[in-house]
């Protein structure tokens, strides 16, 4: 009996250990979980990646002069002016947010909401254009907006910066970033906290669409032409639920505000719509979320 039992334990031992080599061990044909996923580092779709940030250059070349422009309105005493300069300076980085990810510190100088900020609007580290947007459009204080426009054009010139450094980016956080926007919009921003004393969310949800796109056109050649359309479907589908709050030949966007609950809605679906379609590009293009 004895000599049974210890046979049947030896037998057991020898299948436990069979059992594990074949599960750690892959064979001729198994790959081990790593190597299905490709690593954030690995350089995929260089190109597609280097011809998006450098839209976003232009971008932020284009962000300075307005933020300067802003800065002179506030100092010329004139609210009207500085207003306008303001709705003005805005579409840029609302675009060039797609990459917040890598940039985090110049997001939030340039575009932090007080909820962001530990005190609140209390709290000397608010002062991006929501801080200047406050004291503009709810006080009319521009003496107090200058100093805090004179912090957002040293903060654009450190993003300029940031945006040539090419270790930054990648295509990873390329997609994790459009897809966040995409979803910002409708779970967020659809509130009308992005623009609260402006009444500009309109245009800031306009912008937001048009950055993602310009950072999906580039991989469009990866694609099959069904899927390109499916998003460039959607996409038109974003800019069609706004088009009409805009007059040619102006920034501004007619008040949030006045939108009514339908009119939210289609923005809603819209926007949720584009999100899907985006994550199934990335699917397609086996990206990987950024570890």
């Amino acid at each position: 009996m004895k000599k049974l039992m210890s046979l049947f334990a030896m037998g057991l031992v020898m299948a436990l250990l069979i059992i594990s080599c074949a599960t750690t061990q892959p064979g001729p044909s198994q790959t081990p979980q790593s190597a299905t996923l490709p690593s954030v580092s690995e350089a995929l779709y260089p190109e597609a990646v280097a011809t998006g940030v450098d839209y976003f250059k232009k971008q932020a070349i284009a962000q300075l002069s307005l933020t300067e422009t802003m800065l002179d309105a506030l100092k010329s005493g004139n609210l009207a002016q500085a207003k306008e300069a303001y709705i003005n300076a805005r579409p840029p980085y609302e675009e060039i947010e797609v990459y917040a990810l890598s940039f985090e510190q110049e997001d939030a100088d340039i575009d932090a909401r007080p909820y962001a900020i530990d005190g609140g609007e209390t709290s000397p580290e608010f002062r991006s254009f929501h801080r200047v947007e406050a004291l503009l459009f709810r006080d009319g204080n521009l003496k107090a907006a200058i100093p805090y426009a004179e912090g957002l054009v040293k903060s654009v010139k450190s993003l300029i910066q940031k945006l040539d450094e090419p270790a930054n980016f990648n295509a990873a956080l390329n997609f994790k970033g459009m897809l966040n926007l995409a979803t910002e919009v409708p779970a967020k921003k659809i509130s009308g906290e992005e623009e609260t004393w402006s009444d500009q969310s309109l245009l800031i949800f306009k912008h937001n669409w048009m950055g993602i796109h310009s950072q999906f056109e580039p991989y469009k050649s990866k694609l099959s032409a069904e899927l390109v359309a499916e998003v460039e479907s959607a996409y038109q589908q974003c800019l069609n639920t706004v088009k009409p709050f805009f007059n040619p030949g102006r920034i501004a966007a007619k008040p949030y505000s006045t939108l009514s609950t339908e009119q939210r809605r289609a923005i809603v679906t819209a926007s949720y719509r584009y999100r899907d379609a985006l994550a199934k590009a990335r699917e397609a293009l086996k990206i990987p979320e950024p570890a």
